[in-house]
C-alpha cells in the first residue's frame, strides 16, 4: 500500500509539473483526472467494502496438548471484492501472558475465504483471540476503510490428569469413620457403660453379668470423613501444571464416586459436588493471571481427611 501511494504521489507530481510547464488544455484535464482518481476508486469500491464482514469462530475448551481450531472467515457480498483486506488479530493467554501478542494478516481479492488457526495448547490457560481492527482497501490500494467485524473468541486449555505419587486413598474404606447411630440396628457396635435413657434391648446381658454393671451395645454407623483438598500455588509454571493435573485426577476420582469435597485453592475455598462445578472453578482460575499463593489453613478433626497437593517429585527435581 505504501508503494502504491508513492507511485500515485509521483504521478500527481508529474501531472502538476507538466500542467504548470505547458499550461495546455489537455494537461489541465489530466491533472484533474489524477486528482480525482482516488475519489473515483473509493466510490466504485464502496459496494464491496460495505458488504464485507470478518468473523472469528471456534473456541471449544480442550485438555492440554489436544488439538484446537479457531476459524477466521472473510466474506464479501459484492461480486468484485476489495483489492486488499488488512486484519490485525490480538492473542493472549490470560493465565500466563502479561501482554497480548499481535498478528497482522493480508488477504488479496477474496470474495469468501476461511483461515484456520491452531492455538498452542501445550500450556494451561484461557486463550483469547480478538480482531483488533479490520480494514478493506479501495481498488487502487490507496485508501483503507474499516469494515464490520465480530470481535472475541476464548477457549480454555484445561489440565490433563496426573496420578499423585503416592496416591491417597480418598475413595477407600480408610476414609470412613464410625459414629453413633441415633436409632435402629447396625452390624457395627460399640460397648460402653449404661446411661440413663438407653433402651433395655441394647443391654449386653452376658457382659453386664461379667463386669457386674450394665453394659450397652451402641449401634455405630459407618460414615465418610469430610475430604479437603488443599492446594498451594507454587511460583514456577511447571510445578503449577503438576499441581493442577493432580487436582484434576483426584477431583475426577471423587466426582465419579459422588463424593463431595472442600477445595482450598490458594486463598479461595469452594465446595465441589460434581465435575461440572470443578470445571467451572478451574476455568475461573485459568482466566486470571498466574500467581503464587499459600492455601488457607485447615482445621482438621478426626472426622476430616486433608490431602495437600504438591508437585510430583520428578517435577520438583
Amino acid at each position: 500500500m505504501t508503494a502504491r501511494r508513492i507511485l500515485y504521489a509521483l504521478l500527481l507530481a508529474g501531472s502538476a509539473m507538466m500542467h504548470f510547464a505547458y499550461g495546455q488544455y489537455v494537461t489541465h484535464y489530466i491533472l484533474l483526472f489524477v486528482l480525482f482518481l482516488p475519489v473515483f476508486s473509493v466510490l466504485i469500491s464502496l459496494p464491496a467494502i460495505l458488504t464485507s464482514k470478518i468473523t472469528i469462530n471456534g473456541g471449544e475448551d480442550v485438555c492440554r496438548t489436544r488439538a484446537a481450531r479457531i476459524r477466521l472467515e472473510v466474506e464479501c457480498g459484492f461480486f468484485l471484492p476489495p483489492e486488499l483486506y488488512k486484519i490485525d488479530i490480538e492473542q493472549q493467554n490470560l493465565f500466563l501472558d502479561a501482554r497480548p501478542s499481535r498478528q497482522k494478516l493480508r488477504l488479496y481479492g477474496v470474495t469468501k475465504h476461511t483461515l484456520r488457526f491452531a492455538p498452542d495448547t501445550s500450556r494451561l490457560g484461557t486463550m483469547r483471540y480478538r480482531i483488533r481492527s479490520a480494514r478493506a482497501c479501495d481498488y487502487l490500494g490507496l485508501i483503507s476503510i474499516p469494515i464490520r467485524r465480530s470481535g472475541l473468541v476464548a477457549l480454555t486449555v484445561l489440565p490433563d490428569m496426573e496420578r499423585p505419587i503416592p496416591e491417597p486413598e480418598l475413595v477407600e474404606p480408610s476414609d470412613r469413620i464410625l459414629k453413633p447411630k441415633p436409632q435402629g440396628f447396625s452390624e457395627e457396635h460399640e460397648l460402653r457403660p449404661y446411661r440413663e435413657g438407653d433402651a433395655i434391648n441394647l443391654i449386653h446381658w452376658k457382659l453386664s453379668e461379667k463386669y457386674d454393671e450394665p453394659i450397652v451395645r451402641e449401634p455405630q454407623l459407618l460414615v465418610r470423613k469430610n475430604i479437603v483438598l488443599s492446594v498451594n500455588l507454587p511460583k514456577d509454571y511447571t510445578e503449577q501444571q503438576s499441581v493442577m493435573e493432580q487436582l484434576s485426577y483426584l477431583s475426577d476420582q471423587l466426582c465419579k464416586n459422588n463424593i463431595p469435597y472442600l477445595l482450598h485453592f490458594g486463598m479461595q475455598s469452594q465446595m465441589i459436588r460434581s465435575g461440572g462445578e470443578f470445571e467451572r472453578f478451574l476455568k475461573t482460575v485459568l482466566s486470571e493471571p498466574m500467581r503464587e499463593e499459600q492455601a488457607l489453613p485447615v482445621l482438621a478433626g478426626n472426622d476430616t481427611l486433608v490431602y495437600r497437593i504438591v508437585p510430583n517429585r520428578e517435577v520438583r527435581s
